[in-house]
């Protein structure tokens, strides 16, 4: 059940389980317990060159403050299992953001957990739009964004890349209640 706190606010359910036929996808909160699982996933290339904002692996420093975030006040964030296996994150603040582990790629877990969470967004605050910030070699999330609606807003972001050891640019994509 979703409570509505406020118009631009949305009261998440704290667990949600979705039935991908092949699998059960849950979303729960993250916990301490999740740290390790984290910090595996993200010593993966592949998945951390995307973030941009940890280094990979990440240091024990850099995992505790991306915990506390994850569990803060200002956005919502659910970890991602399948089966019961930990498979990623997903938050909603500012924007969005998600990752999922390299192994779970192309089975639908992304593209259910980002379209719950924009739905159950949207139930509540259809003023608020969707933003996305997306690394242009990410080709996989962006046309995850681009079949659920999200649209290429044309601005570009700068972040820096814990990665490449460089800053570099993040497409800016974004979905109003209007476009879904």
């Amino acid at each position: 059940m979703i409570e509505e706190v406020s118009q631009n606010f949305t009261v998440f359910p704290e667990t949600v389980e979705i039935d991908l036929g092949a699998g059960l996808l849950r979303l729960r909160p993250p916990c301490a317990q999740d740290a390790e699982a984290i910090s595996v996933a993200l010593s993966d290339e592949s998945v951390a060159r995307h973030l941009g904002a940890l280094p990979c692996p990440p240091d024990d420093r850099s995992l505790g403050e991306y915990l506390n975030f994850l569990v803060g006040s200002d956005q919502v964030s659910k970890v991602i299992e399948l089966n019961g296996e930990f498979a990623g994150i997903i938050s909603l603040s500012t924007q969005l953001t998600f990752w999922v582990v390299r192994k779970f790629w192309r089975q639908g877990v992304a593209s259910s957990a980002v379209r719950w969470v924009v739905e159950t967004h949207f139930k509540q605050s259809s003023g608020r739009s969707v933003i996305a910030e997306v690394h242009p070699s990410n080709l996989g999330s962006i046309l995850l964004l681009e079949k659920l609606g999200f649209a290429a807003s044309g601005r570009l972001k700068r972040r820096f890349s814990f990665v490449s050891e460089t800053t570099e640019r993040f497409a800016v994509y974004e979905l109003t209640h209007f476009d879904r």
